[in-house]
């Protein structure tokens, strides 16, 4: 089949939803603005300066073509399968990218658009008493030491320019001013944070009966338009409600106007085993999109985009004024929610991967490499619309701090949404005189 009569099929399939539109990669090879030295860290590849392995997350910045990319812990010191512990950690600075990405039209591609990153800053990330976060896992909370380990996973922007990181080592939920001090923090619930945590896998989980699984926390993060709500997304299940083995998940909702509140927490259902959230985007007040993967690479790979809206016409159930909340509440059943609870309700919005998969077999020059789909599509940002109209949704891989030539290089995919698949979707904005800047 020609490369034309590919174009033609693809264009036919995809008319009337979700349309991949571009991609660009960054291979991971230039060096960051960091300002750090190129010191190789505990993996004996990779330098501390790197620009690299930044899309554990993405937010829009508010204003223009501007875009945080996040960091999560580094490089691990051995490299591992399926994510199996903590104990390979790298003291790697804890950072996010700032990155100028343009869509603009293009009647060369063959999708009608060019997608260009431009890179213009990065900032390190330090605790209230300005100590830099590293990815270490020895830097647990103990002997009265306080906590210097971060694994950064979601990140948004606030109105006011200010920036709220998850994390999934506590789980901690962090607030950051634009120079990368942190200013505050939110508490997890009752129930999410481990008893005893450790520096390693076995050392966390020995007596632990509830709480995050260890590589399983904090991972998503939304905050809506009007800057009022922040929903943090655990990735898989707490201990108590079955840990990896749960067919679902918490999702924890703040009201940044009353902070002091107990936050709700609503029942996720799962697709299956496999899959897990990696990220949450706010649509407007009330719906939000939700990233739910599994780890396969290539064809195989599932990467899916759901539709929630917690205003749902029956309400779901708040766990966290259950039986269900807590050290010492009921443990949610493993594999459905209980007649008692009422779940979220979600609707598939977009099959990712198979978008990526069919427009790469059409000749449309998704990948970098023969690598294929990346194995963890991790960070989602709305952008502005396109001049047609559609919204730009953008997508990043979190490529473990590989390069285009020893893994996956850091790419960042461009769709368009028609306007009635989301109608009342607003762009998150900065507050009128706040500013965004390098």
């Amino acid at each position: 089949m020609s490369v034309a009569a590919c174009l033609s099929g693809w264009t036919a399939a995809h008319a009337e939803g979700v349309r991949f539109i571009g991609s660009t990669s960054i291979d991971g090879t230039a060096t960051d603005k960091s300002g750090l030295p190129g010191t190789i860290l505990e993996d004996g590849v990779s330098p501390q300066n790197a620009l690299n392995g930044f899309g554990s997350g993405m937010a829009y910045a508010g204003a223009g073509d501007r875009y945080l990319l996040l960091s999560d812990r580094g490089p691990n010191k051995v490299r591992y399968k399926d994510g199996a512990a903590v104990d390979n950690t790298t003291s790697f600075a804890t950072r996010f990218q700032t990155f100028d990405i343009a869509v603009k039209p293009d009647a060369a591609k063959p999708t009608g658009f060019t997608v260009e990153a431009k890179h213009v800053g990065t900032t390190l990330l330090k605790a209230q008493d300005g100590e830099p976060y590293t990815g270490l896992s020895t830097g647990f909370p103990h002997d009265g030491r306080p906590n210097r380990r971060l694994d950064p996973e979601g990140v948004r922007v606030a109105p006011d320019g200010t920036v709220w990181i998850s994390d999934e080592y506590g789980p901690w939920i962090l607030h950051f001013d634009r120079s990368g001090k942190q200013i505050g923090s939110l508490p997890a619930p009752d129930g999410f944070m481990l008893a005893e945590p450790g520096p390693n896998l076995k050392g966390e989980m020995a007596k632990a009966k509830s709480g995050r699984v260890t590589n399983r926390g904090a991972e998503g993060l939304a905050l809506t338009p009007d800057g009022r709500w922040l929903v943090v997304a655990m990735q898989g299940g707490l201990l108590q409600d079955g840990g990896a083995k749960a067919l679902h998940t918490r999702l924890v909702v703040y009201d940044l106007q009353s902070p002091g509140k107990a936050p709700r927490q609503f029942f996720y259902p799962l697709k299956d085993e496999r899959h897990s959230i990696s990220e949450i985007l706010a649509v407007d007040d009330h719906r939000f999109l939700v990233d739910e993967r599994d780890g396969k690479p290539g064809s195989a790979g599932s990467k899916l985009l759901y539709l929630i809206d917690v205003a749902q016409p029956q309400p779901p159930t708040d766990l966290g004024a259950s039986p269900y909340a807590g050290v010492n509440g009921k443990p949610l059943p493993v594999d459905k929610a209980p007649d008692d609870v009422v779940p979220l309700t979600k609707t598939l919005f977009a099959n990712i991967g198979a978008l990526l998969n069919d427009a790469d077999k059409a000749g449309m020059g998704v990948y970098a490499n023969a690598g294929g789909l990346p194995d963890k599509i991790e960070g989602y940002a709305f952008g502005p619309d396109l001049p047609n109209g559609d919204h730009l949704l953008l997508a990043a891989n979190d490529n473990d701090f590989t390069t285009t030539q020893t893994g996956f290089p850091n790419y960042i995919f461009a769709f368009a949404v028609p306007k009635d698949m989301l109608p009342g979707l607003t762009l998150n904005r900065l507050n009128p005189g706040v500013t965004f800047a390098e």
